[in-house]
Formats: structure tokens, sequence, C-alpha cells
């Protein structure tokens, strides 16, 4: 837990929580104009006019706990996973949600899903969850490391990556019944991963880490944006990286930090976000159609692929249905 309490203490002292505003934490994108956001508080809210107004979602069983990440598989069902083994299914596009059983009392940090049956859940001290029904049953798989776990993201039902604290980088073939461990060569805490194929990834972290893999983790190489981006020597921390193809992809991180790369992230371009909060992710729709979330009821969105970000906070709460 000391990784996992160290990235909580960096959060606080980066961003400043007040009654007011919601931290965000992760953002599930529909269409283009219907996105999920979820956050602390056991805030969940949703837009179908592309932003221009935000509703809670309705709650069977309602939740306080803290929200880090919402993935929707289709445009109907989805899943929000947070604090304490917090697991919550939606089926009608997040209109409303309603608790299921992960049957652990860890932290869960992120959840995707492959197709309507298959998914991962990873979380605190190494934990990793597999279903294969839906979510109706989670059951655990051995990650062999005690690091915190942040992200994970999967290319088909087998190969599949996870990040996390020290450096952590674990990759299977078999659809998580074994997990290796990957030398990126750096001890960053590394936030968010994605891989657009079985060969192609990035990873993004703490002191401006980003690395890209073109042959499935053998080899990483570094991608970071400026000189300052190195070991210790930048408080920049990139919170979420995402890619739309092998060569478009945006990374946001704290300080309201935007980058985009149309060359695979051989050349990373600042774009002006507007503002100085911690973005805690960043989701593209399409090539022009991008969304980020952060700290302080932070919600921001593009649909010129980031020439220009339009700031579509609010501060709205959930509704509940008992």
């Amino acid at each position: 837990m000391i990784a996992y309490n160290l990235l909580i203490f960096i959060s606080l002292f980066q961003g400043r929580l007040t009654a007011e505003k919601i931290d965000y934490y992760s953002i599930a994108a529909l269409n283009e104009n219907t996105a999920v956001v979820c956050g602390e508080n056991g805030t969940i809210i949703r837009t179908t006019n592309g932003g221009k107004s935000w509703t809670g979602a309705r709650f069977i069983g309602r939740t306080n706990k803290a929200l880090y990440s919402v993935h929707f598989v289709n445009a109907k069902t989805g899943w929000a996973v947070g604090e304490e083994g917090i697991i919550l299914k939606s089926v009608d596009g997040g209109i409303s949600w309603k608790n299921t059983d992960s049957s652990s009392s860890y932290n869960l940090m992120c959840i995707r899903f492959v197709n309507g049956e298959t998914g991962w859940i990873v979380g605190s001290r190494g934990l990793i969850l597999k279903t294969t029904n839906g979510g109706k049953l989670w059951f655990r798989q051995y990650s062999n490391v005690p690091q915190d776990l942040a992200a994970v993201s999967f290319a088909d039902t087998k190969v599949g990556y996870v990040t996390g604290a020290s450096g952590t980088i674990l990759k299977t073939t078999d659809g998580g019944e074994s997990w290796s461990s990957l030398d990126s060569g750096y001890p960053h805490f590394y936030f968010s991963v994605h891989f657009i194929d079985s060969l192609t990834g990035w990873v993004s972290g703490g002191y401006g880490a980003i690395l890209n893999t073109t042959d499935g983790g053998e080899y990483w190489n570094e991608q970071n944006a400026r000189e300052t981006f190195r070991y210790f020597k930048t408080s920049t921390f990139h919170y979420s990286v995402h890619f739309i193809s092998r060569t478009k992809g945006w990374i946001a991180g704290n300080g309201g930090v935007i980058m985009s790369t149309q060359d695979g992230g051989t050349t990373w371009i600042d774009q002006t976000s507007g503002t100085e909060e911690i973005l805690r992710c960043i989701l593209p729709y399409d090539t022009s159609t991008v969304w980020a979330a952060g700290n302080n009821g932070t919600l921001l969105k593009t649909t010129d692929g980031g020439t220009t970000w339009i700031n579509q906070q609010q501060t709205g709460k959930n509704t509940r249905r008992k």
C-alpha cells in the first residue's frame, strides 16, 4: 500500500479538493455526443449533447466511494470500479447503475473489456481480476507482484498488458493465466497503458515518462517530449495516454498538460488546454473529437483534434434511486 498512499499524497499535493467541485478520474465516450465520467464520492455524470449539459446518474444501491475507472463495451453496457472493491454496472448507457460483487476489498483502479463477456480489473497489491461471463463472476489471476497496479490494456482475448508502481509492466499471452514482467529500464510509476494491437503500445507516468514499444514489450523507446522530462527533473506526471491509430495519440497530465502526436510519439506537440488543473484522463472518440477530465470539476472537449479545447466544467450532483 506504500505506493498507493504515495499516489494519493502526490495527488493531494498537486491538486486542491473543494467541497463544490468533484475530482474526475475517468471518462468513457459512447459516441461524439454521449460520454460518461466518474470520480470521487461515487460520482457518475453523463452527457448526451456533447457536454453542453451533464446529469447525475441514478443508483440502485448508493455508494460514496471514489470511482477510478469507467468503461463501456458498447452503447448500453458499461462498468465503473473504485475504492474497496466497488464494481458498478449499467445496461442503459450509464443512466442507472447497480452494484455487483467483486469479492475483493482492494482498491480497483482500472477496468477494461474486449467483448461483452471477457474483461479484466487491476488494483492495489498486485490485484488482477477476470470475468468471462459479463461480470457475473470475477476470479483472481496471479500477477506475482506486490506493487499497486493502475492500468490494463488488452489487444484481444489473449494478449494484454498491465502497468503500475515501481516501473511495473506485466504482459500475458494466454488471457491472464500467466503474467510475466517486462523491463522498461525505468522505476517510474506508470499510471496508464494503451495498446492498439498485440505489439504496439504506449505507457505514461511519473516524471514525464512516455514509453513506446512496437515489439510487444521486448524493447521500450523513451519518447519524453522535453529535455526536462527526465527522471526526477520535472514535476510533470502523465496520467493518461490514448492512441486512435499507430500514429495519432494524446497524453494528459498535471498542470493542464495535453500533448498530441501524429507520428507515433516521435514528436509531441503541446496543446492549449485552458486549465492548470490535473487532468486524470484523456480519450479520443475519433481524430477530431477528444474528451478529457480531471480535478476540481474539470471537463474538456475538442472537436478539432485539440487546436481548441472547450471547458465544460460543472458541479452537478448524482440523483439517488432506492
